[in-house]
């Protein structure tokens, strides 16, 4: 795809960044955050000089920039991204997020996972991870993470490749505070905010865990439980 002004102001729409496998970053903060993540910068487009050393740069006017920028206060400086395919194979301990639709969860919880040490994270039907509103509430570190974007049926017949256990964020589970973790790779599922994780992946393991709370609450955002669990589970 030839990148014009106006095929990069198509990138603000989801299905057309998912059709070109493309995104944009915005802002100097997350676009130098990219120089040092494995991703490839296809252009650069900026209204200072200072940005020069980015590849394919191209200088433009404030208005120009403005007019392409997705943020309500434009900064001076917007890459275009080539997403990173990753197979569906763990390294380590993983994040799997089941329809979580709010992008303030999905970036919390990427960011999360990179705080916590779980190296993948893999995204069923989830908010756009790489859109301006993901990118910002995970500070960036979407940028660096080992994203997958995958469909259930591909995750659950791939399931050896991922985890040899999976922990199901539960509200009738286990407190966190008696799990014994099993040994070997783990995965830990979160489900959507409304109807929680969906029954076919909660037939993947018998481990479902719950956080002890008061009373005077009844449940937590999926972004709040899942860097709790997370964090729990990296001291063992």
């Amino acid at each position: 795809m030839e990148l014009t002004k106006q095929t990069i102001k198509n990138l603000k729409d989801k299905n057309y960044r998912k059709q070109h496998n493309l995104f944009l970053v915005e802002g100097e903060k997350f676009c130098r955050d990219l120089q040092k993540a494995d991703i490839e910068i296809t252009m650069t487009i900026a209204c200072d000089e200072r940005f020069s050393d980015f590849p394919n740069f191209e200088l433009v006017s404030k208005r120009v920039l403005d007019s392409i920028a997705t943020t309500k206060t434009p900064q001076d400086i917007i890459c275009v991204c080539k997403a990173k395919v990753y197979p569906i194979q763990s390294i380590g301990n993983s994040l799997i997020l089941d329809t979580v639709q709010d992008p303030g969860n999905v970036g919390t919880l990427i960011r999360s996972a990179m705080a916590f040490g779980f190296d993948d994270v893999y995204l069923i039907d989830c908010a756009d991870v790489y859109s301006e509103k993901v990118i910002r509430s995970s500070v960036g570190t979407v940028l660096s993470a080992r994203i997958h974007i995958v469909n259930r049926a591909d995750l659950i017949d791939n399931k050896e490749k991922i985890a040899k256990n999976f922990i199901v964020a539960d509200m009738i589970g286990v407190s966190i505070d008696k799990i014994h973790l099993p040994k070997g790779k783990f995965a830990v599922i979160i489900g959507n905010e409304g109807q929680g994780v969906g029954i076919d992946l909660v037939k993947l393991s018998e481990i479902k865990v719950s956080i002890p709370m008061t009373d005077k609450v009844e449940s937590l955002n999926a972004g709040v439980a899942g860097s709790i669990i997370m964090q729990k589970f990296s001291e063992v």
